[in-house]
């Protein structure tokens, strides 16, 4: 029997094990942002040109990967190097110094690998980030979730580099953001404003704890790209900072960029040690409020009350894809 209503999916299947009917329920969700929980939403912005210009202006001198020391990481160092490496040609004092990139003292497949990856994540030879602006806006749960997705509303004109920024959720340290429990890169487009989603629950399983606070921190890359973080209508708690999150302001109240935070509620039993005699007086709606208990369309309800009388239920299973 397969049952539709309110975006749910409700599967009933039906084993018989020794005379013994289990009847599972699993509420199954499409892979999709409605199907999530909003923990924490600032809302849209009231209008565009109006945010926190995330970006980096003071750059750390840094020659390292730059073999013809032309201020750029490209795939001219990449062939300079492997020309080093084939022995086609001989490097000078200064460009052994800058070819050994991790530094153990040779020239090797090594620092092509590092190089590559530097130049794919946007870097170049001067520019390490060391000041620029970055900005955290304050959220707290109220029952236990895992983390699954995010989403920040940006602006931006043109960009000189990738796009590239970098997304931190923070455990809040004594009402400022603290350790760092998950970052993500975000590329984003130039001369348009959007909402940029990430889903975080596929590769990472951070729990967010009940009675908690945390952070979601929007941080300049090694470029010199500029986005505002296109401010809230309401005030919420943020914090700011001017050295790549080193130090961060003291906790103010106003307007914040505008974001979203998505999470799965985990439901836990009160019986620490269940047994086959438990009998859970608990319903579709003890999970989901807007589901309808009632199936008008079948002619009969969907639950404990219905199986537990005939005894053909043993298990109920309740959760969520995605």
């Amino acid at each position: 029997m397969i049952y539709l209503f309110d975006n749910y999916r409700i599967f009933v299947l039906s084993l018989d094990m020794k005379k013994l009917f289990i009847t599972i329920l699993f509420i199954s969700l499409s892979f999709s942002q409605n199907d999530r929980s909003t923990i924490f939403n600032t809302g849209t912005p009231p209008e565009l040109g109006v945010g926190w210009n995330i970006t980096c202006n003071q750059f750390e001198e840094n020659n390292i990967g730059d073999i013809n020391n032309d201020f750029n990481l490209d795939v001219l160092d990449v062939v300079s190097i492997v020309s080093f490496i084939l022995g086609n040609s001989n490097p000078t004092t200064e460009e052994a110094i800058v070819s050994d990139i991790n530094e153990d003292t040779n020239i090797d497949v090594l620092d092509v690998i590092i190089l590559v990856g530097m130049i794919l994540d946007g870097s170049n030879s001067s520019n390490l980030c060391q000041e620029g602006l970055s900005a955290a806006v304050k959220f707290t749960t109220f029952v236990e979730y895992t983390f699954e997705a995010f989403s920040v509303i940006l602006e931006t004109g043109d960009l000189d580099g990738q796009g590239l920024f970098e997304i931190h959720l923070h455990q809040d340290n004594f009402n400022s953001p603290g350790d760092i429990l998950g970052s993500w890169e975000l590329i984003i487009s130039e001369n348009t404003a959007r909402e940029y989603y990430v889903f975080t629950g596929d590769s990472d399983c951070i729990l967010l704890e009940p009675f908690a606070s945390y952070w979601l921190s929007v941080n300049p890359k090694n470029n010199g790209d500029e986005a505002l973080w296109l401010l809230s209508e309401e005030d919420f708690t943020y914090s700011t900072s001017t050295n790549m999150g080193i130090d961060w302001s003291e906790t103010l109240t106003g307007q914040v960029g505008c974001m979203k935070i998505f999470g799965e509620q985990i439901f836990e039993t009160d019986d620490s040690e269940p047994s086959l005699d438990t009998v859970y007086d608990w319903s579709l709606e003890d999970i989901n409020p807007n589901s309808e208990y009632y199936f008008p369309d079948y002619g009969e309800t969907i639950g404990p009350s219905s199986y537990i009388e005939d005894q053909y239920v043993s298990v109920y299973y309740f959760g969520k894809a995605g």
